[in-house]
């Protein structure tokens, strides 16, 4: 898929001023395309080194913390647009406002490239719900990437799955907006928190505590 992005954000109450997204607009083009397509993944591991990353992602890029997640083998475009809505205050999280602050819009992509290429956890699975087919229309890898060209959604499969459930419920409940045409808020809200809880360990690395 090849969709522009534009981003006119509608942010949650306890996010940031309204004034820091009204003046940041990320729009996907050819020319943003290209700059992903051409990331120097050996060039990231040295900027993920001097940005001092694994403090956090660890040096393989798997988190050992429920509020953090595991960015290993996840998508180089999705990475890159979420380090600039950091930057630019759309997205809410001190620590990662400080280190997007200091990047460069190519620091940042070499990054995600850098972490993008390391193996990816295995999901624990099972058996599916029937949400998983329309999950997977825009998080499955293999389904929507096309010569690198795609939409901004995450790969869903081995993710923390704490941070998986928070994630669904923040947009559930409008904690957060910076998706794309809005369509994890749009599909969220359908979802029961049962379900939530039940895709979370589905796509998750190890069980859910009851």
């Amino acid at each position: 898929m090849r969709l522009p992005l534009a981003l006119g954000a509608v942010l949650a109450l306890n996010l940031q001023p309204a004034a820091a997204a009204e003046d940041y607009s990320f729009e996907w083009n050819e020319a943003r395309f290209a700059q992903v397509a051409a990331a120097d993944a050996a060039e990231g591991k040295k900027l993920a080194k001097k940005f001092r990353c694994k403090k956090c992602h660890n040096d393989d890029g798997i988190s050992d913390d429920p509020e953090i997640p595991s960015i290993a083998g996840q998508r180089t475009t999705y990475m890159y647009k979420q380090l600039m809505d950091f930057k630019h205050e759309v997205r809410e999280d001190s620590d990662m406002r400080k280190v997007a602050r200091k990047m460069s819009e190519d620091d940042m992509i070499h990054v995600s490239a850098w972490y993008a290429s390391l193996e990816r956890p295995e999901m624990i699975g099972g058996d599916p719900l029937l949400v998983v087919k329309v999950c997977d229309s825009c998080h499955e890898k293999d389904t929507v990437e096309e010569d690198n060209k795609i939409e901004v959604a995450p790969i869903l499969k081995g993710q923390v799955p704490q941070y998986l459930q928070a994630t669904m419920m923040a947009f559930k409940d409008a904690d957060r907006s910076n998706d794309l045409f809005e369509r994890m808020q749009s599909v969220s809200h359908k979802l029961t928190d049962d379900e939530i809880r039940a895709l979370a360990r589905y796509y998750g690395t190890e069980p859910l505590e009851e």
